[in-house]
């Protein structure tokens, strides 16, 4: 698959563990350069890869390894979808409560390498919080793993944390252990016209401010809102689950101070792959509890209480570049998710580091010495 106009010599497709092992070993001994791939929706974020021989697809390396709904765990292999995994927990009314855009083609290791964020981040927090242990393919070939298959197995550095938003630069998952999470007895999400994103954020705050438990926040906001159904320009969801009594609790809550309407479509699944679809996608960040600064009226996707938006409409690369200043000058950043390769090359995906590059070129020494997995993705 190409990369900004970077095309691999080769595809290798794994099934087997064995299989990725043999890849990355043959790749380190002859110093090419690895990419892995899996459902494709995170393979545009990063810079071109300075180099770019294998694409190492694994999506057929999938199934469940070992599920047991007694313990609320799963071992899957890296490449199975979320689709498929949230078809096999269902029948025993769990989930991972993981959300992302496209599930029939995220694939678990790809949301994990990702960081990937969506509407259950609210509540359930990162991917890497419902990850308990990682089978992992180093950069020379080596096989390893980390954590356990129980969730009082973890013990020493947790590596799981590591893995994270790492985008296949530090190592190959292949196999992932998942805590999971009952399936809620009901689900309902409510929606509020708001006259602009500022007074819709304002409202967000302070339903997460009243301490209720919501299970997910979004504010949708320019000319995407219309398709959702927003007489304005933008729109705030708000969906609560649990049990039937407790959710209808929290709908009278919500909606005792303002008018929320019941929202009868299943609205969240369409939120989530918005960022995955678009042309061109950026993810702005802010402190806690700031909107400033914004990009305006442009289409965006906004989760309160994760202080995250997802922006679709800045082309220009001077822009982007003040915007992300602007930003940066506030402890935020603004990363390029997707986006065509000249703007990409114009402004960079990452923005100004986050950590010192020192701590990501020794982190990228220690777990790939020959700069085999994805060189010049990640900003070390």
């Amino acid at each position: 698959m190409d990369l900004d106009g970077r095309s691999p010599a080769r595809t290798a497709r794994a099934e087997q563990v064995s299989d990725v092992v043999d890849v990355i070993r043959g790749a380190n001994a002859a110093r090419e350069a690895v990419v892995l791939r899996g459902g494709g929706t995170a393979l545009s974020i990063g810079d071109a890869p300075e180099r770019y021989d294998v694409c190492l697809d694994l999506r057929g390396l999938s199934g469940v390894v070992r599920y047991e709904p007694d313990d609320l765990v799963v071992t899957v292999r890296a490449g199975t979808t979320l689709g498929e995994l949230a078809a096999v927990l269902a029948a025993h009314r769990q989930r991972w409560p993981v959300e992302t855009g496209a599930p029939d083609r995220a694939t678990v290791g790809g949301v994990l390498a990702s960081a990937a964020i969506g509407p259950s981040r609210l509540r359930y927090f990162h991917p890497r919080d419902w990850t308990i242990g990682v089978q992992a393919v180093l950069g020379d070939g080596t096989l390893t793993r980390a954590g356990g298959h129980v969730v009082k197995n973890v013990t020493g550095y947790d590596l799981t944390k590591l893995y994270a938003g790492s985008f296949g630069t530090l190592c190959a998952m292949t196999e992932l252990s998942l805590k999971l999470a009952a399936l809620p007895e009901r689900t309902l999400t409510l929606r509020m016209e708001a006259p602009s994103l500022e007074h819709a954020y304002v409202e967000a705050r302070s339903l997460i401010a009243r301490g209720l438990p919501l299970d997910a926040l979004a504010v949708l906001h320019g000319p995407p809102a219309e398709a959702f159904g927003a007489a304005s320009w933008t729109g705030l969801w708000v969906r609560l689950a649990g049990s039937t009594r407790v959710v209808e609790r929290l709908r009278q809550e919500v909606s005792a101070r303002k008018p929320f309407v019941v929202e009868e479509s299943d609205v969240w699944p369409r939120l989530a792959r918005l960022p995955v679809e678009a042309d061109l996608s950026l993810r702005l960040a802010w402190p806690a509890g700031s909107l400033e600064p914004h990009p305006g009226d442009r289409g965006g996707l906004l989760y309160p209480g994760l202080e995250a938006m997802h922006v679709f409409g800045i082309e220009d690369a001077d822009e982007l570049r003040a915007l992300r200043i602007a930003l940066e000058s506030k402890g935020g950043a603004l990363i390029v998710k997707r986006a065509p390769a000249e703007l990409r090359r114009a402004v960079g995906t990452w923005g100004t580091p986050r950590s010192p590059e020192r701590i990501g070129r020794e982190l990228k020494a220690r777990f790939d010495p020959n700069g085999v997995l994805a060189p010049g993705r990640l900003a070390f």
